[in-house]
């Protein structure tokens, strides 16, 4: 998983359970008692309610999706081995990128330190569905990007997850700075290959980039108080529109 960010190169880089279970039972029980008292005098009644009760279950008896969501590589891996995603369930033992933010230089350099651990903590959180370690490195204007990451989230909450979906990014620009806007900006190539997304039931949704073409897009960033935050990023189409690449 390990991978240097912006290089000039091509990177791959149960009580609840227990409680809810005596509920039913009492309920159960209750229904038993009020039944067994009301027998005797409503014996047709009973036959027609049997029947009425045979007529819906069959009605109402559609099939549930089907949880496939199981270990990869077809067993739990011992703790310490990291098995990537596979058609039998999400990684597992997925290397944990850094606790909080760090602090670096207002320099190119220390952009790229911060873009090392940002994509370590996105590409976690791609793997586990866990998005506490890459959420801090974005502002609210980063929109796009954290919607696709709750989008995400959501997935594995419901049971599904990503198999493969990891990138990484390499500069195609050097660190220019906005004056008006306060901001800093490279032009940025992302780097991806396929992404399977499993839902809960089984069902995938795939996406495959075999050509890096149109994958150059420009992501602006703040610095404060000694930290990088990515800010917001101009697609492929704009960048085109205004002439800042052909």
């Amino acid at each position: 998983m390990d991978s240097t960010i912006f290089n000039r190169r091509t990177l791959l880089g149960s009580g609840a359970l227990v409680s809810l279970g005596a509920l039913l039972a009492a309920c159960g029980q209750q229904a038993n008692n009020e039944a067994a008292a009301t027998a005797s005098a409503a014996s047709s009644e009973t036959a027609s309610a049997s029947a009425a009760t045979t007529e819906s279950a069959s009605t109402s008896a559609t099939p549930s999706p089907v949880i496939t969501r199981g270990y990869s590589g077809g067993s739990k891996a011992p703790d310490g081995e990291y098995r990537k995603a596979d058609g039998h369930g999400p990684a597992q033992n997925v290397p944990r990128p850094k606790a909080d933010p760090q602090q670096y230089p207002e320099t190119f350099a220390g952009l790229r330190e911060m873009m090392t651990d940002w994509v370590r903590a996105r590409n976690y959180g791609i793997q586990t569905g866990d998005m506490r370690y890459v959420k801090p490195y974005m502002l609210d204007t980063y929109k796009e990007d954290l919607k696709f990451l709750k989008d995400i989230e959501d997935l594995y909450q419901r049971g599904g997850w990503v198999i493969a979906g990891l990138s990484d990014f390499q500069a195609e620009s050097e660190l220019n700075y906005d004056d008006k806007a306060k901001e800093y900006w490279v032009l940025t190539r992302r780097l991806w290959t396929y992404a399977i997304y499993v839902n809960p039931d089984g069902s995938r949704i795939e996406r495959s980039n075999t050509n890096h073409e149109n994958e150059i897009f420009m992501i602006r960033y703040r610095y404060k108080d000694g930290y990088w935050y990515l800010s917001s990023y101009v697609s492929n189409k704009n960048l085109r529109e205004q002439g800042i690449i052909k």
